[in-house]
């Protein structure tokens, strides 16, 4: 049984490991940002194997997702924020993400919600490189990882852990209900932070 400190350190690794792709995509990772993000550390000694073996299933789902919908993945901050040309501080950004895990999950979670949501973090990764902020990208994986404890610690275990998605590889019926599943999630992502979202978090910030 894998414990819940690994499941918060191999999330992070597996969350980490998106930024990165998503940035890469993008033509966003310069020397800078890379240097950023090797200082981000991760003390876990059973996040390789989870890496290489998940990764690429959660890459490719995330991307998937991405290219599905970019009106949801793109401009994440200013979805979240109004005055997102000055990135919130810290514990504001801290906040705005934990509604938005709140709002996507309240609901119920589920594998393509889980991605949909790294996704979202990639998104808002992107933004904060483009703001000349780089240096928010530490902030955004300590992030996951409390979200991992605060709302899918209990799921993540009932499924197996990150080692659950294998799961979804390795039977195409499942992989086929994973599509449907993530182009329905995309549609909630869009209706929270386009609605509900906004509304409560502008009156925290404003």
């Amino acid at each position: 049984m894998v414990s819940p400190q690994d499941i918060v350190a191999q999330g992070k690794c597996l969350c980490l490991q998106y930024i990165r792709c998503r940035l890469k995509r993008a033509g966003a990772l310069n020397r800078k940002v890379v240097q950023r993000l090797r200082t981000i550390t991760i003390e876990s000694p059973n996040t390789n194997t989870i890496t290489r073996d998940v990764f690429p299933i959660l890459n490719g789902l995330g991307e998937e997702l991405e290219r599905m919908h970019p009106r949801v993945y793109n401009n994440v901050g200013r979805q979240l924020s109004r005055a997102w040309s000055d990135l919130p501080e810290a514990d504001t950004l801290s906040l705005l993400l934990a509604e938005v895990a709140k709002e996507l999950f309240r609901g119920g979670t589920t594998w393509a919600r889980v991605i949909s949501f790294i996704a979202v973090m990639g998104g808002l990764a992107l933004d904060c490189v483009r703001l000349g902020r780089s240096d928010a990208l530490p902030r955004l994986v300590e992030v996951f990882g409390h979200i991992i404890e605060e709302d899918l610690m209990v799921w993540l275990e009932a499924h197996g852990g990150w080692k659950g998605l294998l799961v979804i590889r390795a039977s195409a019926t499942e992989y086929t209900v994973m599509g449907w599943l993530s182009i329905g999630v995309a549609f909630l992502s869009t209706v929270y932070l386009s609605t509900c979202i906004l509304d409560s978090l502008r009156r925290l910030i404003f």
